[in-house]
């Protein structure tokens, strides 16, 4: 009875295919040809042969995926406007062995603010994609249009300016700033990069970013980088718009990396970093968003507000680290910008005089591990430190010392500490946070 309500089913899900819509797991053993396909936001369909589609539209929803083991060949007659398309929209996921023709994808952008993004797509010309009425790129002072690629040399933007042409196509695996006029997508057309991607960097920030239709595993892209020789540490930053502010992510806090998400990287040299195809994985969308850890884990998220303005600095307790500097597990703040309010931390042990954003120590003597903060708050500003944590062990409290005043504020759930800086303030040597089973005060 099990085998025959299974075959049902399989024949059931076969048919739902073949009848152009497909919105759960399906694996298909036959070609695909002149025919339209939807794989909706709870579909995932594995072609393991051949799709060609020639007067057909394929079109994966947000939270599709699609797998092509096989060849995908896309064929558009532009004459007639007659022949096949491939759309993936914003969060659907593609990845194909082979693969030919045209694709257009298109990423959400839910405000007007900035964004960090990168083509999924090759030869996506970067004039039509300014001038695209439904991209609604923003217009700033003068001639600029909100579109922006980083300098590193001296940590500045170039904006597009309107009206300018032959700028070329957007180079697979380097990111850009975009604005639009009002929250909407960008779209993207082009055709499909199926291969490994090198990306030029020099020394400094460099802004690149995913160059496929599909997710990538950012734990084996901060591997990469950190086995190029050329990279400062192996951590990544993404331009988070809810708060204006970088967010840093490492293997302590790693990130699966959208379609269409671009990042920052430090390099210490010239040279080229790989992004490749083995990288390429589906996902739930996570543009601007950090995947979640399965392991359990100890943690403290520190938060400095002026009750306008929010900035975080986190500290991850994990076998193996030290309490030194842990390379891919010790993030800095980024410093491409100016930080007038920020929250860090500085290594526990053998400090550079580095600002670390997410900062990672082995997961015992809690006791003795001291870990100097620092903050950045201009005077006359009320402002607030708080902490929330995750996993420590039982009895263990969080106290913020202030050697200035001479005292211990316990943080957590109802307790935070409070104070308005006459003085504008930057750096540590105030601050210090301790975690014990005691009581602390002066």
């Amino acid at each position: 009875m099990l085998k025959k309500i299974l075959f049902i089913i399989t024949i059931i899900t076969y048919v739902k295919a073949q009848n152009n819509v497909v919105d759960n797991t399906v694996e298909w053993n036959s070609d695909f040809n002149h025919q339209s396909l939807t794989i909706t936001s709870t579909g995932a369909l594995t072609i393991n042969s051949v799709v060609t589609s020639d007067f057909g539209w394929l079109t994966i929803e947000n939270g599709g995926s699609l797998t092509i083991r096989g060849s995908l060949t896309i064929q558009y007659n532009c004459d007639n406007d007659n022949g096949g398309s491939l759309t993936i929209q914003s969060g659907g996921s593609l990845i194909a062995a082979t693969a030919s023709g045209p694709v257009v994808y298109t990423r959400n952008l839910n405000s007007d603010n900035w964004y960090l993004v990168s083509s999924p797509v090759l030869l996506a010309d970067q004039d039509a994609f300014a001038v695209l009425t439904a991209n609604s790129i923003s217009t700033g002072t003068g001639n600029n249009v909100g579109i922006a690629t980083y300098t590193t040399s001296d940590d500045s933007w170039n904006y597009m300016q309107s009206g300018a042409t032959g700028t070329g196509t957007f180079t697979p695996g380097k990111g850009f700033a975009v604005k639009r006029q009002s929250a909407g997508d960008i779209s993207f057309t082009g055709t499909f990069n199926t291969d490994d991607v090198r990306v030029p960097v020099t020394s400094g920030f460099n802004l690149l970013g995913n160059p496929y239709t599909s997710y990538i595993d950012g734990v084996l892209l901060l591997s990469e980088i950190g086995n190029s020789g050329i990279s400062a540490e192996s951590t990544l930053w993404v331009w988070n718009q809810a708060t204006t502010s970088y967010d840093a992510f490492n293997m302590a806090k790693p990130m699966i990396i959208a379609p269409a998400q671009g990042f920052i990287v430090k390099a210490n040299a010239d040279g080229e970093y790989s992004i490749t195809k083995s990288m390429q994985q589906h996902s739930g969308d996570t543009f601007q968003r950090r995947r979640l850890r399965t392991a359990r884990m100890s943690k403290i998220y520190l938060t400095v507000s002026n009750q306008t303005d929010a900035r975080h600095a986190r500290i991850y307790y994990l076998e193996n680290t030290t309490v030194g500097f842990d390379v891919g597990y010790d993030g800095e703040l980024f410093n491409g910008v100016s930080n007038p309010l920020a929250i860090y931390t500085h290594l526990v042990a053998d400090s550079e005089g580095k600002n670390y954003q997410v900062q990672s120590l082995p997961p015992n003597n809690y006791e003795n591990m001291i870990v100097p903060v620092g903050i950045n708050a201009v005077s006359g500003t009320a402002i607030s430190i708080t902490a929330s944590t995750e996993n420590l062990p039982d009895g263990i409290n969080i106290y913020l010392e202030d050697k200035q005043d001479n005292s211990f504020t316990r943080l957590d759930a109802d307790s935070s500490f409070n104070t308005t800086f006459k003085n504008d303030i930057a750096g540590i040597g105030r601050f210090y946070l301790h975690t014990t089973a005691g009581t602390l005060s002066m």
